[in-house]
């Protein structure tokens, strides 16, 4: 069996709808993407740089300061991996991780956003519990914790004629449960072993959009057909060699 590869991303896909997860792992069919703004992409490498700054003196960002304690880990992988079950595992980039004075490992994630966060996505509640099962399965103790840095824009301000944004930081603490991943993880991994296509979620707007297209398809077709009967049938005309044959 090829080995199966998943991912908190492809997780969420799951939670979100389960028909779109399976079309999308066992058939490589994938939602439809519009242009990606590059601008969240630039600013996540530009925190990170700031992190590394911090992570060379060993200890964390001023901001962070009071929220939590420890250093920043000095050897952050690319991308951790644990194996789930024979033939799956699952694997994840994470942004950073703090080391507690308690030796335990606490994932970090850097968001974006226009301004500060009411609560915490399921999306994000989800990804930071698959992060600290994935510490966990490198021998990497957690404590059940993990935070959410949101970034949002308060000003700009004159800099030498041009203008700087000014960002602001939310930190959010996020209460992890790895019993409610592993549920969710183990429940995508059964839908990916059934035969069937599985039912799309009530709130999928891809699967109602294909639905809606389908259902509108059908009726043109059948209201094509239906016009098609009603025409009149057109009389017959004497061929070429009919009138040939009348005149001569």
């Amino acid at each position: 069996m090829k080995k199966v590869f998943l991912s908190p991303s492809t997780i969420n896909l799951y939670r979100e709808c389960p028909r779109c997860f399976y079309l999308h792992m066992k058939y490589e069919i994938k939602r439809p993407r519009g242009p990606m703004p590059s601008i969240a992409i630039g600013l996540d490498s530009v925190f990170k740089k700031y992190f590394d700054y911090y992570r060379s003196l060993k200890d964390i960002p001023p901001e962070l300061k009071g929220e939590m304690d420890g250093h920043l880990i000095e050897q952050l992988k690319a991308t951790y991996y644990k194996d789930i079950r024979q033939g799956y595992t699952l694997l994840g980039k994470l942004d950073d991780c703090l080391v507690t004075e308690r030796k335990t490992y606490v994932p970090l994630d850097h968001k974006t956003r226009a301004s500060v966060a009411a609560s915490i996505h399921p999306a994000y509640q989800l990804q930071m519990e698959l992060y600290c099962v994935l510490l966990e399965g490198n021998g990497m103790k957690t404590e059940d914790t993990a935070y959410l840095l949101y970034y949002y824009p308060l000003n700009v301000s004159p800099d030498e004629g041009a203008g700087s944004i000014m960002f602001g930081m939310d930190i959010k603490k996020v209460n992890v449960d790895m019993g409610h991943a592993t549920v969710i993880l183990e429940d995508a991994i059964t839908c990916f072993e059934q035969k069937n296509l599985p039912d799309a979620s009530e709130e999928c707007e891809y699967c109602r959009w294909v639905e809606n297209v389908n259902e509108k398809s059908l009726s043109a077709t059948t209201a094509l057909l239906k016009t098609k009967r009603e025409l009149p049938v057109p009389e017959e005309t004497e061929t070429e060699e009919e009138t040939k044959d009348t005149l001569f």
